[in-house]
C-alpha cells in the first residue's frame, strides 16, 4: 500500500486537482501535456515512483490535451522502467504532435476530456 500523502500529482487538469489538492502530499500544476510528461520525467530522474502509466487510455496524444500523472515520493534509486516509460511517452507525443497538434476545443468538449483524464486517477487512487 502507499501512502497517498506521500504521493506528486502532475497535470495540467484542473479538476484533477481540485479532486485531490487535500488528499495528495504534493501537486504540479501546469500548462500543457508536453510539459506534464517533463515533469514526470524530472521527478523520476530524482527518484520518483510512477504510479500512473504516462499513457493511460486509448486517446492518441494529439487528441486529448490533458494528462495526468501519479508519482510516489523519492525511493532514493532511480527505476530503470520508469525512465524508459517516460521517455517513449514523450517521444510518442513529439511524434503525435508532429503529424496533427491537439485541436483547441470549446468548454463542453474540454470538460469531457478533463473527465477522461480524471477517471484514470479516479481508479487508481482507491487501489492504493
Amino acid at each position: 500500500m502507499f501512502d497517498l500523502g506521500k504521493c506528486i500529482l502532475v497535470t495540467n487538469n484542473d479538476r484533477a486537482v481540485k479532486k485531490w489538492e487535500e488528499s495528495v502530499g504534493q501537486v504540479f500544476m501546469l500548462d500543457s501535456y508536453e510539459e506534464v510528461l517533463k515533469k514526470a520525467r524530472d521527478l523520476i530522474h530524482r527518484g520518483h515512483k510512477l504510479l500512473t502509466h504516462p499513457q493511460a487510455s486509448s486517446l492518441k496524444p494529439n487528441q486529448t490535451p490533458y494528462r495526468t500523472i501519479l508519482l510516489y515520493g523519492e525511493s532514493g534509486s532511480v527505476d530503470g522502467e520508469d525512465v524508459c516509460l517516460i521517455e517513449k511517452a514523450i517521444e510518442t507525443y513529439g511524434k503525435w504532435n508532429a503529424i496533427k497538434k491537439v485541436p483547441e476545443y470549446d468548454g463542453k468538449i474540454a470538460y469531457d476530456y478533463k473527465t477522461i483524464d480524471l477517471s484514470m486517477i479516479e481508479n487508481v487512487i482507491p487501489r492504493l
